[in-house]
């Protein structure tokens, strides 16, 4: 069986096609053993709210898209922050957007939880990245 650097990535993203190339380079970099995909981030906000004391049901990595219907990236991790101190596991937060704008990256480098700032679509260094935080 391969060793993969990490076992679990959730991608919380609305749009279908980025999600799923997104998920077949971090498969074909083989840097992740499971990629979960989310369309709706509330979905993925309940079910970390709801596996909170369960470490091996919990990403290791979170990659969030800012402008998503509904509840957007950032309401995500404003709640998520408020549970963070809660859950038996460390999850980091990448923010994956479209967006180059540069307030959104300093205000996303605010939360204690987001790791790094990645603009669509994923690149090999952003997966090198990604990949590089299970030997952190």
């Amino acid at each position: 069986m391969a060793q993969y650097p990490l076992k679990k990535i959730f991608l919380i993203d609305d749009d279908p096609i980025h999600q799923q190339i997104a998920v077949l380079m971090l498969q074909k970099a083989g840097v992740v053993e499971q990629v979960t995909g989310f369309q709706e981030a509330q979905t993925a906000l309940d079910y970390i709210r709801t596996h909170a004391t369960e470490p091996e049901a919990l990403p290791e990595v979170i990659l969030l898209d800012l402008n998503m219907p509904v509840m957007d990236g950032w309401a995500f991790l404003d709640a998520f922050e408020q549970m963070r101190d809660g859950l038996l596991a460390s999850v980091r937060i990448f923010i994956y957007t479209s967006s180059i704008n540069y307030h959104d990256r300093l205000r996303a480098h605010q939360y204690a939880s987001v790791t790094g700032y990645l603009v669509k679509p994923l690149s090999k260094e952003d997966i090198e990245r990604i990949a590089s935080i299970a030997h952190s």
